[in-house]
């Protein structure tokens, strides 16, 4: 298969979907919050299309071939984001280094390192009280329109997964999942995307 036929050939809506679903799970997690999905379903495309003309038919189907290839780009990127995280290379400082004196005292690392320093050399979002208060607001007022077994299910589910629930519950995941489809409209109305 030539470079070009194998471009074109994994193009199919299913990896269109995957890269897509890929790329919103990646852009939730708070490591990668500053990362437009848009971005990163870009990477994922070239991780794709630079290994298509590996594709072997005799050896997976298409659709295996594909999720292989993102699965492993996604596995890529997070590691890559971790080991940017951990420093990257940087030499180590001591906190109780003393540093040199510019208003005449002697100051250490530690005094003068806050939370938005550790946030820009990781490349992490610190945490917005205000957005997260007005998330809790919104998701009060979400509750607030639901029917109440829908609000029972949805509070039930904000600590804990869909396997506990539906135990505690006494009904089936199916259940609980098709609980959770009913709240979107609701979660939709007071602001959140689908």
């Amino acid at each position: 298969m030539n470079r070009a036929h194998a471009k074109e050939f994994v193009l199919t809506d299913y990896a269109k979907s995957l890269i897509k679903l890929k790329a919103r799970q990646l852009s939730r997690r708070r490591d990668f919050q500053p990362v437009e999905p848009e971005d990163l379903q870009q990477e994922l495309w070239l991780a794709l299309i630079k290994v298509a003309e590996q594709f072997d038919p005799a050896k997976a189907s298409l659709d295996t071939f594909i999720d292989r290839v993102v699965n492993t780009a996604v596995a890529m990127l997070v590691r890559a984001r971790q080991r940017q995280q951990r420093g990257n290379g940087l030499a180590e400082r001591s906190l109780d280094e003393e540093l040199a004196p510019a208003s005449g005292a002697s100051e250490t690392l530690a005094a003068v390192i806050s939370v938005d320093d550790l946030s820009r050399r990781t490349g992490a979002v610190p945490r917005n009280e205000t957005l997260d208060r007005e998330d809790a607001e919104a998701v009060e007022f979400a509750l607030a329109q639901m029917p109440h077994e829908l609000r029972d299910l949805c509070r039930r589910l904000m600590g804990g997964t869909i396997t506990s629930v539906a135990r505690e519950m006494g009904i089936s995941r199916r259940q609980v999942r098709k609980a959770m489809s009913e709240a979107r409209p609701f979660l939709e109305q007071a602001g959140f995307d689908s």
